[in-house]
């Protein structure tokens, strides 16, 4: 679209009508996947000053929303011809940047202009995924006419608010466990339980309650138990937001005691390094991991070998050993070895890639991994393997670039003072594949009446990183209410996957 002539005219100083506004309407829209939606925009209260030219750009998220066309209101014909009437200007709009930009003038700037209120432009959107989105305008302009001269014509601005999740979303619930000092949790020793991973995307969480399925329960966010019998409990989390919506998270935990009695140490569990689905994409390392208990009151030299097949012909396509550990009577042990794919012997291959004839794994492939342990006393040369095998399964994927955000978190719990320090947490992760990716995080706030940038900032995010990166919003020149948080990273080149590279959470300046 052409930039409007008027932007470069001398403007004259009149006395401005007071009250004209631009804004989104509908200011709330809710849509769900696959459906279309159109919003006007609006202009109000044109009353000393005729309306001749206008002029604005909106924004919004490309992974929700996508402009599917625009067109003219009819509140600016009313007072005659137009240039976007008669072809010389039109709208334009970016789906891949998020954004649309448009303006009209009067063909006759000697004549009328409009006056009172109407439609300049209508967009009609096709929802795109699940989630929340400002529909921010900015760049605008209304201009008057002034003896054939343009002047602007002074205006507030109402942005909209897309937003298709629950009315009252309930908060998410998970926790971890941890057991320091030991592989496996044990009885009669202190375990860790930290449900500070559970969030509430519009709002915070109040209580943390826990059943620890042994007959005790107990409250906070971060606590330790102790279990006084072996076996295996199914503890359950239950968080409350402040709302009142309450989620549960349970997860099953053995309890063991090493001193049992029994032959030789043998494998307990296996696993691969964990990306989604166990996928792991070409360029990465893959570590692979395995834990050995030692159910004797001897100590034992063990290893664990990892043994790789293809999923569809059974074949053995080789394995990887780990560095010999000693064990201790009683204890269990986690080995790992590293499995790189940029190595030789595993370099990922596309299909059928004859020219890579001595490659063994293969692009959107599975493969099974089996393993199993191998122990002999200090002073032995002999190893004996264990009786039992633990198996997992991952597939690899072709190097891409993708970058997520895992998460927008503040240190408000029951409002933020006015007048203090709001602090807003940003996990960001590069999923993608053997990249160093640069990405932009930005960070603004928007309220009733109020909105703007927090923070833009750049940071280079290292092959497998993942990172929380703090923000700080001075909320002295904030008037009370609600705001939403909104983080916004943009798409990388050739990144597929752009519809977890935003985030957002709503917090209340109290006073």
């Amino acid at each position: 679209m052409a930039v409007l002539l008027i932007n470069a005219i001398l403007a004259v100083t009149v006395t401005y009508a007071a009250g004209a506004k631009m804004e989104v309407y509908p200011p709330e829209v809710n849509r769900g996947y696959g459906e279309t939606f159109t919003v006007d925009i609006m202009v109000s209260n044109i009353m000393a000053q005729e309306l001749y030219a206008w002029e604005f750009t909106l924004s919004f998220h490309p992974g929700i929303l996508e402009v599917l066309n625009v067109t003219r209101g009819g509140f600016l014909g009313t007072a005659g011809t137009t240039m976007w009437e008669i072809g010389m200007w039109g709208p334009e709009w970016d789906n891949d940047f998020g954004y649309v930009s448009a303006g009209d003038m009067l063909v006759d700037i000697y004549g009328p202009g409009a006056t009172g209120s109407g439609v300049l432009a209508t967009i009609e959107f096709e929802v795109k995924g699940i989630g929340v989105c400002i529909l921010d305008l900015w760049n605008t302009e209304l201009d008057t006419m002034t003896s054939g001269v343009p002047d602007l014509i002074p205006h507030s601005v109402a942005d909209g608010l897309f937003d298709n999740r629950a009315e009252f979303v309930p908060p998410i619930a998970n926790f971890s466990i941890s057991h320091p000092g030991m592989i496996m949790p044990v009885v009669d020793q202190p375990i860790t339980f930290d449900a500070s991973p559970s969030v509430d995307p519009d709002g915070w969480i109040v209580s943390y309650d826990w059943d620890f399925g042994d007959g005790t329960s107990d409250s906070g966010m971060v606590l330790s138990h102790v279990f006084s019998e072996i076996g295996t409990y199914t503890v359950s989390l239950t968080v409350t937001d402040n709302d009142g919506n309450n989620t549960a998270a349970s997860a099953s935990i053995d309890i063991v005691e090493w001193m049992e009695g029994g032959e030789f140490p043998d494998i307990l569990k296996a696993w691969p390094e964990r990306y989604e689905w166990n996928e792991v994409a070409k360029g990465r390392e893959l570590g692979l991991f395995g834990v050995v208990g030692n159910p004797t009151e001897d100590d034992f030299l063990v290893k664990v070998e990892f043994t790789i097949y293809d999923r569809e012909s059974g074949a053995k396509l080789g394995s990887i050993i780990t560095d010999p550990a000693l064990i201790h009577g009683g204890g269990t042990l986690e080995l790992s070895d590293i499995m790189d794919l940029r190595d030789t012997d595993w370099r990922v291959m596309r299909p059928h890639a004859s020219y890579w004839s001595n490659a063994r794994l293969s692009v959107n492939h599975k493969y099974d991994v089996f393993a199993k342990c191998y122990h002999k006393p200090a002073d032995s040369d002999d190893w004996e393997v264990g009786f039992a095998a633990v198996d997992f399964g991952f597939k690899v994927l072709g190097a891409k670039h993708d970058v997520a955000m895992l998460g927008v978190t503040t240190n408000a719990t029951d409002g933020v003072p006015q007048g203090s320090l709001l602090e807003i947490y940003v996990t960001v992760d590069n999923q993608g594949g053997n990249y160093d990716e640069p990405v932009t995080i930005v960070v603004k706030y928007k309220g009733l009446t109020q909105s703007g940038l927090v923070e833009e900032r750049a940071i280079e995010l290292k092959q497998q990183e993942k990172r929380t990166e703090t923000f700080s919003l001075d909320t002295s020149g904030l008037a009370t209410g609600p705001y939403l948080i909104t983080v916004n990273l943009p798409s990388l080149t050739f990144e597929e996957d752009t519809l977890d590279n935003s985030g957002s959470c709503r917090i209340s300046v109290i006073a």
